[in-house]
């Protein structure tokens, strides 16, 4: 039996890329970002990992960022209810830090694909991660940080 790498395509690849660096323009800071393909289905989402979920609530963290990325546009190849927020402590993903050894990465597109059965024991059929990192524990810090400059960038 052939192993498959399962992945999204370039334009989907570039535009989670140039959508976390726009999201790290903003503050937002991700600690973690990629692709993921629910099992059983054949959509793509786009993951956003940040602490700001369990400090600050899902609606007030993506009420900002759809806000900020309305001015700054989205990607081409994304669209916003592809968008997926996700705490860190979210099982799916915490566990899955803990399973895959994500390499750190320095923000180009070399990125790290698994679609085999150390992703799909969590529900989830393939993943392609830009970044996977631990949690720094500032999700105030970070909060402050983003919405100053969301309102900033609004107010220009």
């Amino acid at each position: 039996m052939a192993f498959e790498v399962i992945t999204v395509d370039a334009i989907r690849r570039d535009a989670g890329f140039h959508l976390l660096q726009k999201t790290d323009a903003i503050g937002f800071n991700a600690i973690g970002a990629g692709w993921y393909r629910a099992a059983g289905s054949e959509r793509w989402r786009y993951f956003l990992i940040t602490p700001m979920i369990d400090s600050k609530g899902p609606k007030w963290v993506y009420e900002r960022l759809m806000d900020a990325l309305r001015v700054l546009e989205f990607p081409e190849g994304i669209k916003p209810l592809e968008i997926h927020l996700v705490s860190p402590r979210e099982s799916r993903f915490y566990n899955l830090k803990k399973r895959l050894q994500v390499p750190q990465m320095s923000g180009d597109k070399n990125l790290f694909h698994a679609s085999d059965k150390s992703v799909r024991d969590f529900g989830i059929d393939a993943i392609v991660i830009y970044r996977l990192n631990d949690d720094d524990r500032r999700a105030g810090d970070t909060a402050r940080v983003f919405d100053a400059k969301v309102r900033k960038l609004l107010a220009a």
